[in-house]
């Protein structure tokens, strides 16, 4: 599984990584719309299994739960990048056959205990159905003692960091993410 894998490379970076130039203490992870959600997943899995810290999770519109019943699945179920009803051949490539799609490790809304998970940088926005779901995560994050950056986009949609070329908005928005990126691994 998808997960699996990008626990490896992070394990892998922590542990060998030194010798082609890494620095253990600032990796970073991150992914956008299903890689948001295998984001928010490998922080939860590398806690609960004492494995390597990041130094910063960066999901952006991720996944974090189906969006079905919130108001963002219901004001963009049609006419934008991501369409709710996209988000089920999402669930249906990425969930295995006959799999609880609410265990945490799936679901990561559905995460009871979201303590000690690394800083976030978390984005949302306006025209996307997973815009509450995220902003959900985001929220329990908090509630839970996380160091967190909120951004939503009210005017942006889904997937905006592949439309760079074509809107000066989705650049900007972009290069600011790369800004706050540079900031946290500073520190």
């Amino acid at each position: 599984m998808q997960i699996d894998e990008g626990e490896v490379v992070v394990r892998w970076l922590a542990g060998r990584g030194s010798a082609r130039g890494v620095d253990p203490a600032r990796i970073a992870l991150g992914g956008d719309s299903a890689g948001g959600n295998m984001t928010c997943v490998i922080a939860i899995k590398l806690r609960d299994e004492e494995g390597p810290a990041l130094a910063l999770q960066m999901p952006l519109y991720p996944e974090t739960a189906l969006p079905f019943d919130t108001r963002s699945g219901v004001e963009n179920r049609t006419g934008y990048y991501l369409e709710t009803a996209g988000v089920l051949l999402f669930a249906w490539n990425y969930i295995p056959q006959g799999v609880d799609y609410s265990q945490p490790h799936l679901t990561p809304l559905n995460e009871k205990n979201l303590a000690d998970l690394p800083r976030t940088l978390l984005v949302t926005n306006g025209f996307d159905p997973l815009r509450d779901v995220g902003h959900a995560y985001a929220r329990k994050l908090a509630a839970a003692g996380n160091d967190i950056t909120y951004i939503n986009h009210e005017d942006l949609t889904h997937g905006f960091i592949q439309f760079t070329e074509r809107s000066r908005r989705c650049l900007e928005a972009t290069e600011e993410l790369a800004r706050h990126l540079g900031v946290a691994l500073r520190k």
